[in-house]
């Protein structure tokens, strides 16, 4: 039988039998444990898809249903795959291709099999464990202010990411009443432990993140407090008023030519620690294969002389995890504009499935969910959040996949009670 769980206004929301709940919340704690602990070994992606191919068959009916329909969810995974065939390195092109598919696929199927309850409580987990384990082991790296917290993330900006993390989960796990007060005991603890983090080692990203997303949760949790016109109010608002005036100031401060004010005191150079440098050869790749790109990874792992040479500058001599650092010049070297607009068209569907879910119902999940995604789309111009088994990959299509089932199952839900009370009404 299937769990019904009473909500804030005494609706009933079927969240599936108590063995489908713990099966789904293993899932989500295997999955971000592994992809924020850098184990370079071929048994991690052999492990991850002898798994993720049980849990697919498992739940293969949600996750049949999900693809029906939003199939554009699945135009920029096949264009990636399809880029091997006019790469310079076709081989490695569709090898790496494959684990981008599946990285995108895993985070869809986190966000199918899992309710958004159950994927917070268990991105919690994940980092809880993490972050032991980081703290237990003492591994440091080098920064401009000395030795920085790296645990087993290895690096500063893949640990400030656990920290924050760690932090949103915790903070969104101890709003939510209907979690367990277990869980919500050890958020108390944890969430300032991972705002520590994120402010401790040596990069701005995290520490500003952290800030961006509880503002962006405690605003949209506030929203329940508003009534449904006075929400689409504040939406008009916004997108007339404060987004242009955001756009305008944040071009202003962040003027790398003119060393901007918020660089400065973030002590950033114009460079954005040479990001600016990456950008520029993107550009000059860009403007030789601009429609479909030059296939996926064929730059970082074609070994050309200019990938050779930009690799060296760096003091790296394997590009498996090198990158732009920006998404959407990542995405059109490697598939042009191609490529980009079929992300543009998921992430799109994403962001409309995110932004109604948390206005039509506001609740701590739903909060997060919207906090997250608007947070990787903002931080899309200066990181790269479509990487090979990358938390931030996976957790980005797992909040838009959440968004767009928690929709389908309230408007489904919401229809057959409709139904129902046509057919108690008497006839006359």
């Amino acid at each position: 039988m299937a769990r019904r769980v009473p909500g804030r206004r005494g609706e009933f929301y079927d969240i599936g039998t108590d063995y489908e709940s713990k099966v789904a919340t293993i899932y989500v704690v295997f999955c971000f444990t592994i992809f924020n602990i850098q184990i370079f070994t071929p048994i991690i992606p052999a492990l991850l898809f002898a798994v993720t191919g049980l849990y697919s068959y498992f739940f293969h009916k949600h996750l049949l249903v999900f693809v029906h329909h939003n199939r554009v969810t699945l135009l920029f995974p096949l264009i990636v795959l399809l880029s091997a065939f006019y790469s310079d390195v076709p081989t490695i092109s569709l090898y790496y291709g494959l684990q981008l598919c599946m990285t995108v696929g895993i985070g869809i199927l986190l966000g199918v099999c899992s309710t958004p309850r159950q994927l917070i409580r268990g991105v919690f987990i994940a980092t809880v464990l993490v972050t032991i384990a980081s703290i237990a082991s003492g591994r440091t790296g080098p920064s401009a202010v000395g030795p920085v917290l790296i645990g087993l993330t290895g690096s500063k900006d893949q640990m400030g990411f656990v920290g924050l993390t760690l932090a949103a989960s915790g903070v969104a796990v101890m709003f939510d009443p209907r979690q367990h007060p277990y869980y919500r005991a050890a958020a108390v603890l944890f969430a300032p432990v991972g705002a520590y983090i994120a402010a401790h080692v040596d990069s701005a990203a995290p520490m500003l993140a952290v800030v961006g997303f509880v503002c962006s949760f405690l605003g949209f949790f506030s929203l329940r407090y508003f009534s449904q016109m006075n929400r689409w109010g504040l939406v008009v608002f916004g997108l007339a008023v404060i987004f242009p005036v955001a756009v305008v100031s944040f071009a202003a401060m962040f003027n790398f030519d003119a060393g901007g004010a918020v660089l400065q005191a973030l002590n950033k150079d114009a460079t954005l620690t040479g990001r600016t440098v990456l950008w520029s050869v993107a550009d000059d790749l860009i403007d030789k294969a601009p429609i479909f790109g030059h296939g996926y990874r064929s730059f970082w792992l074609g070994n050309s002389a200019d990938s050779v040479q930009l690799l060296s500058k760096f003091g790296l001599s394997d590009g498996r995890l090198f990158q732009f650092h920006q998404t959407f010049r990542e995405i059109l070297v490697d598939t042009g504009w191609m490529g980009l607009i079929a992300f543009g068209c998921a992430a799109v569907v994403f962001l409309f499935y995110v932004l109604g879910n948390v206005l039509l119902y506001p609740t701590p999940t739903s909060a997060f969910i919207a906090s997250m995604y608007l947070l990787f789309l903002v931080r899309t111009p200066i990181e790269s959040i479509v990487v090979i088994f990358s938390p931030h990959t996976a957790l980005f299509y797992a909040c838009g996949t959440s968004a767009v089932v928690s929709f389908m199952n309230r408007a489904r839900s919401r229809m057959q009670r409709d139904l129902g009370a046509v057919a108690l009404q008497p006839r006359t």
